[in-house]
């Protein structure tokens, strides 16, 4: 989403954070979040939810 072919989503470089919990995602093998191994992982929940609208 954020890298492939040049990214679909903008995020501002001061969200750090946010880039960090989206770049160290770990799927549990079932599809769902592994928050123990993801970093951030409240900020990378956040920005799940607010996407749950947008097409």
């Amino acid at each position: 989403m954020l890298e492939y072919q040049n990214g679909q989503v903008a995020i501002h470089p001061r969200f750090s954070k946010l880039i960090t919990a989206l770049r160290t995602a770990v799927e549990n093998g079932e599809g769902m979040l592994d928050k123990d191994a993801t970093s951030h992982d409240d900020f990378f929940d956040a920005f799940r939810m607010s996407l749950q609208f947008w097409h």
